[in-house]
């Protein structure tokens, strides 16, 4: 592997709870918006079985934002865009 690859692989992004939708300012850190999605729904995950009233009325807006299929790719799509143009954390 070359120097160049090894270093790309090295880099980590960091996005919020907040960002992704939802109601807090917990950072997922990971070197692909896949790698954060699946930590934000775990995280999710958590606070709704907290019955997290503010994670869960960023749900409920989440719902809205999301009500078809074709909504859920665009925002999906818009919000990988936004992880990639992050900078890179150390």
């Amino acid at each position: 592997m070359q120097s160049r690859e090894i270093d790309r692989v090295r880099e980590m992004k960091k996005i919020t709870c907040k960002e992704l939708g939802g109601a807090c300012e917990q950072a997922f850190l990971g070197d692909s918006f896949a790698d954060v999605a699946r930590q934000s729904r775990q995280h999710a995950m958590e606070m709704f079985a907290k019955n997290d009233t503010h994670h869960l009325k960023a749900a409920e807006r989440m719902k809205t934002l999301i009500a078809t299929p074709m909504a859920m790719e665009e925002w999906m799509s818009e919000r990988e865009i936004y992880f990639n143009n992050l900078p890179d954390v150390s």
